[in-house]
């Protein structure tokens, strides 16, 4: 079922996006590349606003809890640190100052499954795209992924708007 409603999301959301931007040749015939590009501070707003992350957090809390339970001193601050390292992370990749790896590594089985289903050469942030491919925006579909709520979309929206001085 999950399946079927991706494939009817992709479906729909072809033709705007490929109308705009993809050459209009027919699909056997075209040569050009198309690639997927992505929103990167959708992308990472999305990543640490998504059930992923707060379950990634809730393990580590579980963790802390356990180790300061069994006095492990060391583990604990490891721990703690990382949290605040966590934190420091995304607002820096949410600033365009550090790489997302970490997003792009988790969101790896999504880029793979686009790539198959929509064709695509690649998956690549907005700012970098192959300026020789046609270019499909698969910001949404990856927001779709990572289960963004209403309100993040919202917010990310504000965020590009504020980013490109609208």
């Amino acid at each position: 079922m999950k399946s079927i409603i991706l494939a009817a999301i992709v479906f729909a959301a072809l033709p705007l996006a490929g109308a705009a931007q993809a050459p209009s040749t027919p699909a056997a015939a075209q040569t050009v590349p198309v690639v997927g590009t992505f929103d990167r501070s959708s992308i990472v707003l999305a990543y640490y606003r998504s059930p992923l992350w707060a379950a990634i957090l809730d393990d580590r809390k579980f963790e802390l809890k356990t180790v300061k339970a069994a006095n492990d001193i060391a583990r604990a601050k490891e721990l703690e640190k990382y949290g605040g390292e966590s934190q420091e992370l995304a607002m820096q990749q949410l600033a365009g100052k550090a790489p997302i790896d970490n997003i792009l590594a988790v969101l790896q089985p999504e880029f793979k499954e686009l790539t198959g289903k929509m064709k695509l050469t690649a998956i690549v942030e907005s700012a970098a795209p192959d300026q020789k491919a046609a270019t499909v925006d698969v910001t949404s579909l990856l927001m779709d992924w990572l289960k963004a709520s209403s309100e993040t979309r919202k917010m990310a929206v504000e965020l590009h708007q504020h980013s490109s001085g609208k």
